[in-house]
């Protein structure tokens, strides 16, 4: 009996046992929980040298490291602890750039949790800067600007279209009580010398900040210019058929092929094309069932991204002032879009429609034709303007005074061209005014007059490159010896491109005109030219230009 008991006892002993040591060994095998937590985060290439190691502070989702003032907060280098299994991106020991907070994403297996870390300089102890702001002394334009504190430079970056001499806008010390001055005495840098510095004072010791300079390509680079065709005076090319005086007016370019309207020995409008400068020149084929009527049959020529237009030339009542559009050089069914007739004017108001056309949208679907009349001898200064809707080819004009600001008319060749970013606003030439900006109701907004660019600048045009913005023209002076050239100007200055004509003056035109190209030939008698900027297939401007009895040339440009 006692025996039976103590077996009894034994074997709930064991059982006990057993049951203790299966419970451990199954609490031993319980997986731990996934987490995907950051559980401590430092900054180990803190301070001016680099060499502080700085923890964070965690609190939810959220990490705030405060680091010295003299830390580079652009590379650093953050240690992360995680939560077993865990990982982090960005990772553990890669440079970090903390100019902005920036995100680290935990994951382990299906879970995920993002923590915003920000970086923030602590107050400075030293007489520093932290904050500038440069403009340029042209425009106003804000340049880019940071502050290495733990190098004291203050580094700018501009292109080398902008003005190298800025002003400080605004400049923000500490600790408070802090004075500063600067190399020049004032607060206009040029940021080409070789010695320039701000040093600031505080409760007896000074800091002194250098400057680190960048100064970015832009533009195109005046010596790669390439000359694609040069059929003018200048090289004694000019080709036969548009060699005389007064019956060679119009000139056009679509970026491959140079168009010139000839009326001599015949009515012609020649083609060119650029690419084979060894091919005889082709014509446009004027279909006499279409184009028919005028004192001049052909005059003058536009071409833009909707076709060839041409239109005739008229100058008494009851002719009809005729433009015409083919869709390219090998069309051969040209299509009539603006047919208007001229009424009957008493003496001294006369009409005369011709010698200039202008064209921008896509009439007569859309857009606008401006035709100016110089109906010489009365000196009337003002476009016809054509407003396209729906097709309508009959349109009745509005006719636009045109007062320059400086020229006294607009004289004889006045003609128009959108600008690059404006809807709004056209920029306009003609033979007695200078390139000059103008709304579509014919007001002149801004003019660049003589002695900054000739009277007889023809057909501006603005246009963009490499972050560059420019206008160019055709001088023709033929009155004069080598007389015929065209420019062009870097208006790349301006917070608008009113500001940026307003830039150019008799201080600055000489530092804008980055690039002319005489090709006249001796003094001449008539004066007319055109002048067209179109872009290539591999994006480079290409320019024509032409001087009347002096043929043209085309030129490619590029950085």
């Amino acid at each position: 009996m006692k025996k039976s008991r103590l077996f009894q006892l034994l074997t709930f002993a064991l059982l006990v046992s057993f049951a203790m040591t299966f419970t451990a060994c199954s609490d031993d095998d319980d997986p731990v929980p996934a987490e995907a937590k950051i559980t401590e985060f430092a900054i180990t290439n803190a301070g001016a040298d680099g060499d502080l190691y700085v923890e964070g502070v965690i609190e939810d989702m959220s990490i705030l490291v405060v680091v010295p003032f003299e830390t580079d907060i652009t590379a650093l280098i953050p240690e992360i602890t995680l939560s077993e299994g865990a990982t982090v991106v960005p990772q553990s020991g890669a440079e970090v750039d903390f100019s902005e907070p920036r995100n680290f994403v935990v994951t382990n297996e299906d879970l995920s949790n993002t923590y915003e870390v920000t970086v923030e300089l602590a107050e400075p102890t030293d007489a520093a800067i932290t904050d500038i702001t440069l403009i340029s002394a042209g425009d106003g334009q804000e340049y880019p600007t940071s502050i290495d504190q733990g190098q004291r430079i203050i580094e700018v970056t501009f292109n080398e279209l902008q003005s190298s001499v800025v002003l400080i806008e605004n400049i923000e010390l500490a600790p408070q009580g802090s004075t500063y001055t600067t190399s020049t005495g004032s607060d206009t840098l040029n940021l080409t010398e070789e010695e320039l510095y701000i040093t600031v004072a505080y409760a007896g010791e000074e800091t002194t900040y250098n400057f680190d300079i960048h100064i970015t390509e832009a533009g195109f680079n005046p010596d790669n210019v390439e000359n694609l065709m040069d059929l003018s005076g200048a090289s004694g090319n000019v080709p036969s058929v548009i060699s005389s005086d007064n019956y060679n007016r119009g000139a056009g370019f679509d970026g491959r092929y140079a168009y010139v309207v000839s009326r001599q020995d015949g009515n012609f409008v020649y083609v060119w094309d650029v690419e084979n400068p060894g091919e005889e020149q082709q014509q446009l084929y004027l279909d006499e069932d279409v184009v028919s009527g005028g004192t001049w049959l052909v005059s003058d020529i536009a071409v833009n991204e909707s076709g060839i237009y041409v239109s005739n030339m008229v100058m008494d009542p009851g002719q009809v002032f005729k433009v015409y559009r083919w869709t390219d050089h090998e069309d051969t069914e040209p299509e009539v879009v603006l047919e208007y007739t001229i009424p009957d004017f008493e003496e001294g108001d006369d009409i005369r429609l011709g010698d200039a056309l202008s064209v921008i949208g896509n009439p007569p679907h859309d857009g606008y034709i401006f035709a100016s009349n110089f109906a010489f001898p009365n000196d009337a200064s003002e476009f016809y303007k054509f407003n396209f809707n729906n097709g309508d080819k009959t349109v009745e004009p509005e006719v636009l005074p045109i007062q320059p600001l400086e020229g006294v008319v607009m004289g004889q060749y006045g003609r128009v061209n959108p600008i690059p970013g404006e809807t709004d606003l056209l920029v306009v030439s003609g033979a007695q005014m200078g390139p000059a900006i103008m709304d579509f109701n014919g007001n002149i907004k801004a003019e660049i007059a003589e002695p900054m660019v000739q009277t007889r600048s023809f057909t501006p045009n603005i246009w963009e490159y490499n972050d560059g913005l420019y206008l160019s023209y055709t001088v023709n002076r033929e009155w004069e010896a080598n007389g015929v050239w065209y420019d062009v100007i870097n208006i790349s200055e301006g917070a608008d491109i009113i500001e940026a004509f307003e830039s150019v003056t008799s201080a600055t035109i000489a530092d804008k005109r980055v690039y002319r190209n005489e090709f006249g030939a001796p003094a001449g008698t008539f004066v007319g030219g055109a002048h067209s900027v179109k872009i290539s297939e591999d994006g480079k401007p290409r320019v024509m230009a032409f001087g009347q009895n002096n043929g043209f040339v085309v030129d490619e440009f590029s950085n």
